[in-house]
């Protein structure tokens, strides 16, 4: 991985680790292992860098999973299982989770993409879960249980492993 995707996957990881106050060209450089004028090639400063990252964050623990379940050929149960399969293959994003949560109390810039996020992630559960034919008001709260499960999980500590996880998320959809 080169240039900007490595810029952008070791900032994912610094704010998983260290949050959104850890995000500095320095610790960026010591990851990469790539110069300090190859941050400024890609990035005009550390505000681009940042938008660059909510946006890369969105992608990777959003958009990708959306298109991976739309392309798959399966009826709206296996959909919302292949979702479910998809957000819990490991417990990294959870931490990435946190961080991004903890960076939108304090920036709007991230406040504006974590709650476009939330947005989409509740819209899709909502339409799946209409689609599996669960009744309007049904899907809302039931989207809404299974998006605060997933949430929350990530803020326990011990953490909540993802196969224990998936287990409850089958229970709610039982």
């Amino acid at each position: 991985m080169a240039g900007k995707a490595s810029w952008l996957a070791s900032g994912l990881v610094i704010l998983g680790t260290a949050g959104p106050t850890g995000l500095t060209i320095d610790k960026l450089v010591a990851a990469t292992g790539l110069s300090t004028g190859s941050f400024y090639h890609h990035f005009p400063g550390m505000p681009s860098y940042k938008s660059a990252l909510l946006a890369y964050f969105e992608e990777m623990h959003t958009t990708r999973y959306l298109r991976e379940i739309a392309a798959a050929d399966l009826d709206p149960r296996g959909r919302l299982d292949l979702l479910i399969d998809l957000v819990l293959e490991d417990d990294e994003p959870a931490a990435i989770e946190v961080a991004v949560r903890a960076w939108a109390l304090d920036d709007p810039i991230a406040a504006a993409a974590k709650e476009r996020v939330d947005g989409t992630r509740l819209g899709v559960l909502r339409t799946l879960l209409a689609d599996c034919g669960y009744a309007e008001a049904d899907a809302e709260q039931t989207a809404q249980i299974l998006y605060l499960l997933v949430l929350g999980a990530g803020n326990m500590l011990p953490p909540v492993p993802p196969e224990q996880l998936r287990v409850l998320c089958r229970r709610v959809l039982s």
